[in-house]
């Protein structure tokens, strides 16, 4: 059987991944990050190695030694590690030596050609979940009101050029005002925090980078999302088109509908 290489962040997305790939007829050799990667990967895989994030090194050393030439990165890494906890080791110092600028795409970026450079080619996230990319309209029983519509429509080109920026991906909208921007601290508290502030009733609006690198970093939805708009009582989720993964759909789909949460891709 071929085989792929997987670095595994938090989140469902490397369990469908590895779900999928050995639906395709690939044996999946697995990088779990401690404290990052959920332990129900380990049934999904053919072999699965724990390894801190700062281990480079012993990364890429476990796809040379089983001649694994292809890779996938899927899941997130909790981004205040960087600043607790990471100890990097004498390879990964020098990517920071090399790399001034350490927002997300510009660090992925340098991270991926220390595997390249190994003869490591690293895949799009979206290989073998293409079909998980949804196209344009709305998902659920309940459209966007007016109201929804004009929030989307304003939200979502703030929302793009702050994702330009490397801020962040995700931008929460009332009545045309933004009550929150995604920063370090990652969609949830984001879309908790627009909640707050707003009382409710916002709209959240989750886009993709204008340059969108598909190797890594893609925006992902999935029924913790819907959990925590549902907390921040939000009437209005909308997502990129063929730039989104939506995992779990039907389920994601049943739960906003319970919440009279309209879903829509745009």
């Amino acid at each position: 059987m071929p085989r792929i290489g997987l670095i595994a962040g938090n989140g469902r997305f490397p369990l469908n991944f590895a779900d999928s790939a050995r639906q395709g007829g690939y044996q999946v050799i697995a990088v779990a990050i401690k404290e990052e990667t959920s332990p129900d990967l380990e049934g999904r895989v053919e072999e699965i190695h724990w390894l801190h994030v700062g281990e480079l090194q012993a990364i890429i050393d476990v796809f040379l030694t089983r001649g694994i030439d292809r890779i996938v990165m899927a899941g997130k890494i909790t981004k205040t590690r960087m600043f607790n906890h990471l100890h990097p080791d004498a390879r990964l110092r020098r990517v920071f030596e090399k790399t001034p600028i350490r927002n997300d795409d510009a660090l992925l970026k340098a991270l991926a050609g220390e595997f390249i450079a190994e003869g490591i080619h690293v895949c799009d996230s979206t290989t073998f979940l293409s079909a998980l990319l949804p196209e344009k309209g709305t998902l659920t029983r309940r459209a966007p009101s007016q109201e929804e519509h004009l929030d989307i429509q304003y939200g979502y080109e703030l929302a793009k050029q702050i994702a330009g920026l490397d801020i962040g991906m995700t931008v929460v909208v009332k009545n045309r005002a933004i009550l929150a921007v995604e920063a370090i601290e990652g969609t949830d508290e984001t879309i908790l925090r627009g909640g707050r502030l707003g009382n409710g009733g916002v709209t959240v609006v989750k886009v993709a980078r204008p340059e969108q690198d598909m190797r890594f970093d893609l925006p992902v939805v999935g029924t913790d999302t819907i959990r925590t708009c549902i907390e921040a009582k939000a009437r209005c989720l909308a997502i990129e088109e063929k730039k989104t993964l939506l995992l779990d759909r039907a389920e994601v789909i049943a739960m906003a509908d319970g919440a009279d949460l309209a879903i829509v891709v745009v």
